[in-house]
């Protein structure tokens, strides 16, 4: 196949994720409770907010108990919202929903949170490990044992901050290191249960993590509790994929049981999960538990690769298609032309669809690729290859978009360069199937 590789590769600047931030803002109902309102403290208030996984949770049964002794109930609606009304002197409250419908199919367990104030009150994943950190036991125990005189000593400023506090720390054991949107509080910040909302994506990302540990939503709320870690050892990464140039942030970890996973919040393809053997420098070497993968390349101790899918047709190897490439969060990316220059006289190994496809000279001044059928392209300026504009060949497949990274080993001190590219020929993206070449995904890793 005529690649003509690097020749139009265009050093595109991506948002590789954003800096943790522990959202510590306080709900309000500090020590003894909400502060009554103005006058007979009987003025009528509301409590809404959204129950979501991911998607809303729908029809789902929402109950609360407060501490004024009062209980009431409600139901969820299509998108997940749900409404009360209370006294001002009722807060604070604890809240469950259970039952209803997710994506079609019943919510597996239920969830809760706490209000302390009127106002927002969501109901999720990780409202329920707050209140397992409040309650200091699973979640639904303390909801079915808590009496109404427990919760104003339990729903109090500090106990929140100190539960929000290890929720955060929690979150960094998952596979990807999930983390809190920028002025985002699980507990009371409003937000939809649709694509696109950065309260839904980091509960997709929070969801795809948890199934990759192995543990349930119980354990992960004790164990936050507890102040234990959810994984041995979490990476981060980020993939690139297709259609769209996509950036996704993916990860990994060493699970408790010594099982190594994988997690991938697709917003366009949905969860990837999978469990994997790693060998001795930390590369993937085998599925144990592949999911929607067909096949894998890990390089550099995981720290650069790819993941095929089982749909579609690759180029390469027709039967796992390349669907991401992926780079460590602890890799450096090379931006400066003047280091670009060091790839002079280097050769990399280039793979796609999860196979070695050829070779990646730069030599002179010069870029060659080589195909594994020992087909060589004409050679092009390195300058060439690393400023062009990426616009699509019709008669060759073009780089759109790449990234150059590299990594020096801090044992041997030697530095090992990387590339990471987005390519297309022409066509058109088709973002409910998967790609048939019109766009592909290759890596490179320095000999």
């Amino acid at each position: 196949m005529n690649k003509n590789k690097i020749n139009k590769i265009k050093i595109t600047v991506f948002a590789l994720g954003a800096s943790m931030c522990a959202v510590l803002a306080a709900c309000g109902g500090g020590g003894g409770g909400s502060s009554p309102a103005a006058g007979s403290g009987s003025a009528s208030v509301n409590t809404t907010g959204t129950a979501a996984i991911g998607s809303p949770i729908i029809g789902g049964s929402i109950e609360l108990k407060c501490a004024s002794g009062t209980t009431t109930s409600t139901t969820t609606g299509t998108d997940g919202s749900w409404n009360v009304s209370l006294k001002s002197t009722d807060y604070p409250c604890v809240a469950r929903v259970s039952g209803g419908q997710v994506n079609g199919s019943t919510l597996a367990s239920a969830l809760h949170s706490v209000a302390a104030a009127p106002g927002t009150t969501n109901i999720t994943p990780l409202t329920d490990i707050v209140v397992g950190v409040l309650g200091k036991q699973d979640p639904d125990a303390w909801f079915n044992s808590a009496k109404s005189g427990d919760l104003s000593g339990a729903v109090t400023t500090d106990n929140l901050n100190g539960a929000l506090a290890k929720l955060v720390t929690a979150l960094a054991t998952l596979p990807g290191k999930p983390t809190l949107p920028d002025g985002f509080n699980p507990l009371n910040t409003s937000f939809k249960a649709q694509k696109g909302d950065a309260g839904d994506g980091l509960l997709e990302t929070y969801g795809a993590a948890l199934t990759a540990s192995g543990l349930s939503q119980s354990d992960a709320a004790v164990k936050t509790a507890n102040g234990s870690a959810l994984t041995q050892q979490a990476y981060a990464a980020t993939a690139y994929t297709t259609p769209g140039i996509t950036a996704i942030q993916i990860g990994s970890s060493v699970n408790l049981d010594g099982t190594f996973a994988i997690a991938i919040a697709d917003p366009n393809r949905g969860q990837y999960t999978a469990k994997a053997n790693i060998d001795a420098s930390g590369n993937v070497t085998s599925f144990t538990d592949a999911g929607k993968f067909s096949a894998v390349i890990s390089l550099l101790g995981n720290r650069v690769g790819q993941l095929c899918t089982v749909n579609g047709v690759g180029s390469v190897a027709t039967a796992q298609p390349g669907q991401y490439v992926f780079a460590s969060s602890d890799l450096t990316e090379v931006t400066d032309p003047n280091e670009l220059n060091e790839l002079n006289g280097k050769t990399f190994d280039e793979y796609e669809d999860c196979t070695k496809s050829g070779t990646t000279a730069f030599a002179n001044g010069n870029s060659t690729f080589t195909g594994i059928d020992g087909g060589t392209d004409a050679p092009v300026s390195v300058a060439q290859a690393l400023t062009a504009d990426g616009i699509a060949d019709p008669a060759n497949h073009s780089v759109e978009h790449a990234k150059i990274y590299k990594y020096t080993d801090p044992a041997s001190g030697m530095t090992k360069y990387a590339y990471i590219t987005v390519n297309s020929t022409t066509g058109t993206d088709d973002p409910l199937t998967f790609d048939t070449d019109t766009k592909y995904v290759t890596i490179g890793l320095s000999q």
